[in-house]
């Protein structure tokens, strides 16, 4: 049977672009490097009919070679140091569900281009985090004071407490490499500072590129959302639905207040999150066991050196006070003392005598009638 033209042009088309993400990856270039290789042509999959269809299209489209997030950059939950704790699930639905007033969106839009293309990331990445962290700037702890749960400030809530170099003072710098627009919602007198719209969107955009993203939104730019909130269970829901949001907006056209599209959403995270939940959890068992060794040693070095200290103490020679010693030792006496054991030789109870060995009878019994021995 011949196969359509259309049908083997597409699958040449994966081929070719399986082998080049293989060729990037092989000559060091890196996960993240690999993954820019690969098209973030989806969007006409999400448009056909039916939302399984959807997200079934979408997923398979995702989940094409190479896209996975990196084991190792998933597996340095266990090495990071303990950062302070992070805003949850209550927090992002209140963000993400408040009504944002239009004006919000000529007032931004200028920045997310300029740290599009200044770091060569999609701005539609940029904007969901925007939109995922503060609501555009509308959160009331925005430009003032730390958030409330006393990690992160500013419009993309940076993170100032994971020094001693924290993120925000790696990437602060970043609106340097810019054009800073003439007028915008919230600037600052000063720079670089992290309540200035402009300052903290362009750093977000440095971090973004740090962290694998590109113009696509595809696993790289996922993995960037993932790394930008953190690396645990709930970052893997933050990454699918900022990505759901960016998706959509690059589908339907940008909209301030439009709900997610769930199955966007979805799709993200059978495409990514489900193999990084998994990756995290073996993580974790590790760390537990590695921690459960470590206690078990623990406790046998303890209890080795309470047992060579015990044997010191039984080894060690008793002192007796100078009271005791000037003491002469008692014996115990009972009510009826028995003999003494050093009795004197006087004392001695003397043998009773012997008797005399008699002498052998010499008569016979002749002799006895004669008188013998009378």
């Amino acid at each position: 049977m011949r196969l359509p033209v259309d049908f083997v042009k597409h699958r040449r088309e994966r081929l070719g672009q399986a082998l080049v993400v293989a060729l990037v990856f092989l000559l060091g270039g890196g996960t993240a490097a690999a993954l820019r290789q690969l098209p973030s042509d989806v969007s006409g999959a999400a448009e056909r009919g039916g939302s399984q269809s959807r997200r079934a299209d979408l997923v398979a489209a995702l989940s094409s070679a190479g896209t996975a997030p990196s084991r190792v950059a998933v597996g340095r939950l266990v090495a990071r140091r303990p950062k302070p704790r992070r805003a949850g699930p209550a927090y992002y639905r209140r963000t993400t569900s408040r009504h944002v007033p239009a004006s919000a969106k000529s007032g931004f839009m200028p920045l997310y281009r300029e740290a599009a293309r200044t770091f060569g990331v999609s701005w539609r990445l940029i904007a969901s985090i925007h939109r995922q962290e503060t609501a555009f700037s509308t959160e009331p702890s925005t430009y003032h004071g730390l958030n409330a749960f006393g990690c992160c400030a500013g419009p993309m809530q940076f993170n100032v407490k994971n020094g001693p170099v924290s993120t925000w003072e790696l990437y602060r710098q970043s609106f340097r490499l810019g054009d800073r627009p003439r007028r915008y919602p919230h600037r600052t007198r000063s720079h670089p500072s992290i309540y200035d719209d402009f300052d903290a969107i362009m750093a977000a955009g440095a971090l973004l590129r740090d962290s694998g993203a590109s113009e696509a939104l595809d696993g790289g730019s996922w993995s960037a959302a993932y790394a930008y909130y953190g690396h645990d269970l709930f970052g893997i829901d933050y990454a699918s639905q900022v990505m759901g949001r960016a998706r959509g907006w690059e589908r339907d056209g940008f909209c301030l207040n439009c709900p997610l599209d769930e199955t966007l959403v979805a799709a993200f995270d059978d495409a990514y999150g489900v193999d990084a939940r998994r990756q995290l959890r073996a993580a974790e068992r590790r760390h537990e066991q590695e921690k459960r060794k470590k206690r078990k040693k623990d406790d046998r070095a303890e209890a080795s050196r309470k047992a060579s200290e015990k044997t010191k103490r039984r080894k060690a020679p008793r002192r007796s006070s100078p009271e005791g010693a000037r003491r002469a030792p008692q014996t115990e006496t009972t009510s009826n003392p028995g003999p003494s054991t050093t009795t004197p030789p006087s004392a001695t109870t003397p043998e009773p005598p012997t008797s005399p060995p008699q002498q052998e009878d010499s008569c016979t019994p002749v002799s006895r009638l004669l008188g013998c021995g009378r």
